[in-house]
């Protein structure tokens, strides 16, 4: 599985005087939350079955997002970083999607924090 980490810009760093209220609202220290954007081609038809499968894939501490849009489909899901890895999350979501759709189409991943990550680089070029 091929994971295209996503650049980051600058995040504030962790402090001693943060408390964790600073920390979650700057999605740092054990509030840093990390992103799986996944985007493939496939029918549109298969829009709710994917939509019951990945809403499916949430739970408290996961959150996920679908959408179809410039002929792709974009699955994303987000969690703490202290929570899970990347790789067993998008090992995960893949199994879902490919579980739903009855196929395995060609997958493009990116990875990466979920606040400051650079994703408008990722629809460029």
């Amino acid at each position: 599985m091929n994971i295209i980490p996503v650049a980051e810009f600058a995040k504030p760093e962790v402090k001693r005087h943060h408390k964790p209220r600073h920390l979650k609202k700057m999605g740092i220290g054990e509030f840093a939350s990390t992103c799986i954007h996944i985007r493939f081609e496939a029918d549109l038809e298969q829009f709710d079955k994917l939509d019951d499968a990945v809403f499916g894939a949430a739970n408290d501490n996961v959150g996920t997002f679908l959408a179809y849009f410039n002929n792709q489909y974009h699955v994303a899901i987000h969690f703490y970083s202290k929570d899970a890895t990347v790789e067993a999350e998008a090992t995960r979501l893949t199994g879902i999607i490919e579980a739903a759709l009855g196929s395995k189409p060609e997958m493009t991943i990116y990875a990466g924090d979920e606040n400051y990550g650079d994703w408008d680089a990722t629809f460029e070029g």
